[in-house]
């Protein structure tokens, strides 16, 4: 059962995954541009890689039977951690604009205020548009955060899979 909802949970993952890559790519030129964006960027980064590293360990794995690297090991460890940083944040951030919707308002007032005549959208739209991003961002948050906890657990049974380069 558990093998099940981790599975779904991979799949789950995966198109948020492929986002974030593709989002990489948007946002080096920027990072260049504004180091203050370096760090969002090691975080897109990193949660990229666990989602396709899980995705390895779990179909080559898991399913495949198949031995993998210690290097694998490692990559998904270490960005899991990075990852679970990510899931913290975000989901301390999305229960905090739950209960402070005040902070909501704020935001799309100085939102609309930084953007002067070219706010296009209505404050209402723009506030209704925040509150389900950020509902969606926290059930992702929440599913990603489950995930990762499940792969320490998966990590520690199936350590079998993990062999030096040589022994494979």
């Amino acid at each position: 059962m558990k093998l099940t909802i981790y599975r779904v949970f991979s799949f789950l993952l995966l198109p948020i995954g492929i986002l974030f890559s593709m989002g990489v790519l948007l946002f080096i030129r920027a990072a260049f541009a504004n180091p203050a964006m370096f760090f969002p960027l090691f975080l897109m980064i990193c949660i990229a890689i666990y989602t396709f590293a899980s995705l390895n360990f779990l179909i080559r794995g898991i399913d495949g039977k198949k031995f993998l690297g210690k290097s694998s090991k490692d990559w998904l460890k270490v960005n899991a951690i990075v990852s679970i940083l990510f899931a913290l944040l975000m989901i301390s951030q999305c229960v905090i604009f739950l209960l402070h919707p005040e902070m909501l308002t704020d935001i799309v007032a100085q939102a609309k205020e930084n953007a002067g005549p070219d706010f296009k959208m209505s404050e209402a739209s723009f506030e209704n548009y925040l509150r389900i991003t950020s509902y969606f961002f926290l059930v992702y948050a929440l599913v990603l955060f489950v995930h990762i906890i499940m792969s320490f657990l998966y990590l520690k049974k199936y350590n079998y899979l993990f062999q030096d380069n040589k022994n494979l």
